[in-house]
């Protein structure tokens, strides 16, 4: 259960699940290359991390990006053994009144982006005789109580598990192991950037679900175990893991005791 020596790239590494699981593989003696849009914060968290760690400015939205990415991590990094797909954002609306760019925004970034980095990695690892593919994506899928008005988010992350299950039954006699990894909730200010009104509707929509909820994971443990799915001996692989929180606690807090205004 090593990742010694061996060559990772992570999507949507600049910050949270990404970068606490990239930073642990680092740790744990892989080479590791975080690919992000931004220059400026992918090189920050790159340096945060150290130990040899890459940046890689690019798009994963973008096929011809990818090809580019792909190429430059395998460069640098004397080939590639694994990718973690992680990159991904969401925006709450009600159905009658989404957003045309924020939808195309969601399935750019959290369906067509996997599947490009797949697509362009799968002649790398086939090169090293094998590798690891873990595809990130979210408890919307299996709940509904996860948050509210996530609709085109959870079809995004619903596509990319049927995706995953038909790229694990294509590469397996290539000794490439594929992972569907689902966090559920964690704390990753998820919402941030969201516009205050359309947010606040998703919230009182969220409460009116049910009074109680789990609470939020650490984000330093959920990037963990994420890095846990590189970490298996060659001879297998996960083919599903999803991480929930455990507990039981009142979703408004006294100081909260009434929902936003919608």
């Amino acid at each position: 259960m090593s990742v010694e020596g061996k060559s990772i790239v992570v999507s949507g590494a600049s910050r949270n699940i990404g970068f606490h699981a990239a930073r642990f593989l680092a740790n744990a003696g892989a080479k590791v290359a975080l690919v992000g849009r931004s220059r400026e914060t992918i090189e920050d968290a790159a340096a945060q991390i150290g130990k040899g760690a890459v940046a890689i400015v690019g798009d994963s939205s973008n096929a011809d990006d990818v090809d580019r990415i792909i190429s430059e991590a395998a460069e640098i990094l004397g080939g590639i053994d694994g990718l973690i797909n992680n990159a991904g954002i969401a925006y709450p609306n009600r159905i009658e009144k989404l957003d045309l760019a924020q939808v195309q925004e969601q399935i750019a970034t959290n369906l067509f982006a996997p599947i490009w980095m797949c697509r362009a990695v799968i002649p790398h690892l086939r090169a090293r005789g094998g590798g690891r593919i873990v595809n990130v994506s979210s408890a919307t899928v299996h709940q509904m109580d996860a948050f509210a008005h996530l609709s085109i988010y959870g079809a995004t992350k619903a596509g990319l598990e049927r995706f995953t299950k038909d790229l694990n039954h294509e590469l397996r006699a290539d000794n490439i192991g594929v992972t569907t990894f689902i966090p559920g909730d964690t704390a990753t200010g998820f919402g941030m950037g969201w516009d205050p009104e359309i947010a606040g509707e998703a919230y009182a929509a969220w409460l009116e679900m049910g009074p109680y909820c789990a609470g939020m994971m650490a984000v330093e443990y959920v990037g963990e175990q994420l890095a846990h799915c590189m970490m298996l001996p060659d001879s297998c692989a996960f083919d599903f893991v999803l991480m929930r929180p455990v507990g039981r606690r009142p979703k408004l807090m006294e100081a909260d005791a009434e929902p936003p205004k919608t």
